[in-house]
């Protein structure tokens, strides 16, 4: 089963590759440029058939949001002295959906710190994640969650339905095959957090 990112069409959206624009030569620049090449590798990647003696296996749907939640972190602005100096916490509360694809994080660099990535099994410790991925097994004890969080500039993340309208930050949906997101603007502007326009451009749905 091939996953694509996917975002609902907007009026302020800029032109996915092979959409028409009345507009002609424009650019992409910056980080949103960045993010929408992502979303042009990914889909070749999703999209064309492999060979069947391919050694690299095409990437599953936890691999993607993966590389989301790694992303997303650079379209995010978080308030001064939020942040360790040195490292970026990446973290999983509750049942891991994500095996290894989350694991190979690990080391990589985003806003000048090394990625680091936790497990937790309560949200009290969980405060120590700078983004923290809240899983399913977790719905009957959000508002808890999400409760223990307050006041620690948490980007949180999830994947089920009506996690987004429930106050989770960023939640990854999966839609005919195809991963998009909805984003709370509410919720992370209460934390402190301020997420990009280019991003906001490419949600689902932002909740206000």
């Amino acid at each position: 089963m091939a996953f694509l990112i996917h975002a609902a069409p907007r009026d302020d959206v800029p032109p996915w590759p092979g959409r028409s624009s009345r507009s002609s030569g424009l650019r992409l620049t910056g980080r949103c440029g960045l993010f929408l090449l992502l979303v042009c590798t990914l889909f070749v990647s999703f999209s064309v058939p492999r060979p069947a003696r391919a050694e690299t296996a095409v990437p599953g749907e936890y691999q993607v949001k993966a590389a989301f939640l790694l992303n997303f972190v650079n379209f995010v602005q978080w308030p001064d002295g939020a942040l360790a100096e040195d490292t970026f916490t990446i973290g999983i509360l509750g049942q891991d959906p994500f095996d290894s694809a989350v694991d190979s994080l690990k080391g990589k660099t985003v806003k000048g710190r090394r990625v680091v990535v936790r497990r937790y099994d309560d949200p009290t410790d969980a405060r120590q994640a700078d983004v923290l991925f809240i899983s399913a097994s977790e719905k009957r004890v959000l508002p808890h969650i999400l409760k223990a969080l307050r006041g620690h500039s948490v980007l949180t993340v999830g994947d089920d339905k009506g996690f987004g309208r429930s106050g989770v930050m960023i939640n990854l949906l999966l839609l005919r095959k195809r991963v998009g997101f909805e984003i709370n603007l509410v919720a992370a502007q209460r934390e402190g957090l301020h997420i990009s326009s280019h991003l906001l451009k490419l949600a689902q749905e932002v909740i206000e």
